[in-house]
């Protein structure tokens, strides 16, 4: 192919990436109309209380030998904080967290922090190589490019070896993505399902389609798991650190984070996945104790499945859980976000902590994928900088990174982001690990990002283009949904 050739390729790529991005943002947009038209009591709906604590069930702390008991767990959990251990506050801020994760946390676990694309993927696909019972993948999007035609091609493969391999998508994440390519898989025997078709046949009760699968899950035989915020598309197949900018980097080398974790959490996020399934279609059939054999203990770490469901108006897990930790954090509060609107209440919490002496820093996108939720994001700037939240901006690789550390001692790493579509409408999971040992990691990952990034200041922030206000306070007005 001569320089001719490939310019025109380049282009005709880039035009259909532009209109790729505003069919999704015209769907999103109509998604939103219809839901405000047809359902105006959402407008004014809150998110159940989560500040007593005494309403709440622990969540139980598991190990090999079962459910421990309260003196054992704690126990577990100061080996894990190290020199934390004697700090007060920090054993107020996990029992906090135990009082709204709704979710066990399990002992036992190794836990890998990928970042970025390349990684991430070189991990999933090594971890895909070498299965020996199942595969099972859910994903937001599964693109129809080099990577997403390269993934499919593995699972065929493994699946030609005797691996059963089931794979669950998104109908709204993978709009873009031609039927044949998931009809190839479904011709050699893998199982494939999508989740809330957009088809008033197939999804009967029409607003259910607001109802999302965000999460990227990847389980291996029941013993390894993969979650973050990396869906299966060319957007990873470079890194971050190639530093793509504005233009490129709408459809290359986006920054974003991961975990490999290995050991009986596994289970948890298998059980997450058949719930999802079996809502996509008939219930597998059988017997499932095969999916959920025990899993050796394969390290040291604390980890929790913390998920949330969009047909489920009053599960609030993850929004709980981070309101828990921002109002119980002494030390720091280091936030990675690429979709930010938070509400009111979230915000406050952020702002209190501030004032409390609290370091609170947030690391969000310069530029995005999603014009309307950006600028969304933006409308509460202000606000949080008068507060006394330090806001800095990615500037040289689009953000999609969604973790949290706190105190030196809970970190969360998902798929969920700070904003209402996470917390109410959509099927989103965090991985949220106790320790100062992986804490002290993903800090050590913030800290080399604020590198790359530009620090917002308040009085400069105020001289901002009156259009950019306008755009900010109208996005806003769609937070609640985008």
């Amino acid at each position: 192919m001569n320089n001719a050739q490939i310019r025109s390729t380049q282009r005709r790529a880039k035009t259909l990436s532009l209109a790729a991005m505003c069919r999704v943002a015209m769907l999103r947009l109509i998604s939103a109309l219809a839901v405000a038209v047809t359902c105006a009591a959402c407008t004014t709906a809150r998110l159940p209380a989560t500040s007593d604590e005494s309403a709440e069930l622990i969540a139980p702390i598991i190990s090999s030998s079962g459910e421990l008991n309260e003196r054992t767990a704690e126990r577990l959990v100061e080996s894990r904080l190290g020199a934390q251990q004697d700090d007060p506050h920090v054993a107020e801020l996990i029992d906090a967290f135990r009082h709204h994760a709704q979710a066990p946390l399990i002992a036992g676990n190794r836990v890998e922090l990928l970042i970025d694309g390349p990684q991430t993927l070189a991990a999933i696909r090594q971890s895909i190589a070498t299965a020996k019972h199942h595969i099972h993948v859910e994903t937001y999007i599964f693109a129809d490019d080099q990577i997403g035609r390269d993934f499919r091609d593995l699972l065929i493969r493994r699946h030609q070896d005797g691996i059963e391999v089931r794979l669950l998508y998104d109908a709204v994440g993978s709009l873009l993505t031609p039927r044949a390519l998931f009809d190839s898989m479904r011709e050699v025997g893998i199982e494939v399902r999508e989740f809330r078709p957009i088809d008033p046949i197939r999804t009967p009760l029409w607003w259910k389609v607001h109802n999302r699968d965000h999460r990227k899950i990847v389980i291996i035989d029941g013993e390894v798991a993969f979650t973050g915020g990396i869906n299966i598309s060319g957007a990873y197949e470079s890194s971050s650190s190639l530093r793509p900018g504005p233009k490129q980097g709408q459809t290359e080398a986006w920054r974003d984070t991961h975990v490999r974790i290995e050991g009986p959490v596994a289970r948890e996020f298998q059980r997450l996945f058949f719930d999802t399934w079996d809502r996509a279609g008939a219930p597998l059939e059988g017997d499932t104790a095969k999916y959920y054999l025990a899993s050796k203990r394969a390290g040291g770490e604390l980890v929790a499945a913390v998920a949330s469901d969009g047909e489920d108006s009053s599960e609030v897990a993850i929004y709980a859980t981070y309101l828990a930790a921002i109002e119980h954090a002494t030390q720091r509060i280091w936030l990675t976000n690429a979709y930010f609107a938070p509400n009111r209440e979230l915000r406050n919490a952020m702002i209190d902590a501030a004032e409390r002496g609290v370091d609170v820093r947030l690391i969000v996108p310069s530029f995005t994928d999603s014009g309307l939720i950006w600028h969304a994001s933006r409308a509460s700037y202000d606000e949080l900088l008068e507060g006394g939240v330090r806001i800095f901006e990615q500037r040289y690789a689009l953000l999609h990174a969604k973790t949290a550390v706190v105190d030196t001692a809970l970190s969360m790493v998902g798929s969920a982001n700070l904003d209402m579509r996470s917390f109410l409408h959509n099927n989103e999971v965090n991985a949220v690990i106790i320790g100062t040992s992986f804490a002290r990691r993903l800090e050590a990952v913030f800290e080399k990002d604020l590198r790359e990034t530009r620090e917002l200041n308040l009085r400069s922030w105020r001289k901002r283009p009156l259009l950019d206000k306008l755009k900010e306070f109208g996005s806003s007005l769609f937070s609640y949904w985008l």
